[in-house]
């Protein structure tokens, strides 16, 4: 038994794993330059992230909103978009891989995450009761 921790240690530290609490330490939201995102990243996206329910609101200057929800769990805060990532008030980052029309694809850049789309949402119709009322 002992091996196989040592062994999942090991691979762990081989692969590089990155975890968001280096991020959430790290304070990086408060120095983050915002960059103008493309006209088309700007609005309001709602999809799943993981088990969560996420919304962002992207404006034109590069700032926004996010919140998600996950069961009674809430949360709402503040985004800023650096030109290639989305940096959230905790310090924690997700990539933008994608940007369409009518949908984004995002993934938190930690180890073990997956792409998320989320898909325009200009009217709050998709997003959880408690992230529509709270970003009206």
């Amino acid at each position: 038994m002992r091996s196989l921790v040592i062994a999942t240690a090991a691979a762990f530290g081989l692969a590089g794993c990155v975890n968001p609490v280096d991020d959430m330490l790290s304070g990086q939201y408060s120095e983050t330059t915002v960059v103008s995102p493309d006209p088309a990243l700007v609005g309001t996206w709602t999809g799943s992230m993981s088990a969560s329910l996420l919304t962002l609101k992207v404006n034109g200057d590069g700032t926004g909103l996010y919140c998600y929800s996950l069961n009674e769990n809430n949360a709402l805060g503040r985004l800023k978009y650096d030109g290639q990532r989305l940096v959230f008030q905790s310090s924690t980052t997700a990539s933008v891989r994608d940007v369409r029309p009518d949908a984004i694809v995002i993934r938190s850049d930690y180890t073990f995450s997956k792409d998320a789309i989320l898909r325009r949402d200009s009217g709050l119709l998709e997003a959880s009761p408690y992230c529509a009322k709270a970003m009206q």
